[in-house]
């Protein structure tokens, strides 16, 4: 019986362990982003409509620079401060680590 709970007790943990680790963000390519992880960016309040814009863009014009954001319709110097985008290999990324990093509270 005891056994039997520390089994029933250890699969609950990995559940739960799992479970929170599939909440965590991954960091993604800006240019081959989907809606739905546009707009699942913290703060930066992506639309569906601006998100789409964002893809048919890329499409044409691929996003190589913080500032070729600023060419999305109602993407604003607040939105391009949340996604807090890293420039790499001639792509945007967006990595919730960074973002963390940089916008954390000064400690001057």
């Amino acid at each position: 019986m005891k056994r039997f709970l520390a089994l029933l007790l250890t699969m609950a943990f990995l559940c739960i362990g799992s479970v929170a680790l599939a909440d965590e963000p991954e960091p993604f390519d800006l240019n081959k982003a989907t809606v739905e992880q546009l707009m699942s960016i913290p703060d930066a309040n992506i639309t569906e409509e601006m998100a789409k814009a964002m893809i048919e863009m890329s499409k044409t014009s691929p996003f190589k620079i913080s500032d070729d954001l600023l060419k999305v319709p109602g993407l604003d110097n607040g939105t391009l401060e949340a996604i807090n985008p890293v420039e790499e290999n001639d792509s945007l990324w967006y990595d919730p680590d960074n973002a963390e990093m940089v916008l954390a509270p000064s400690k001057c």
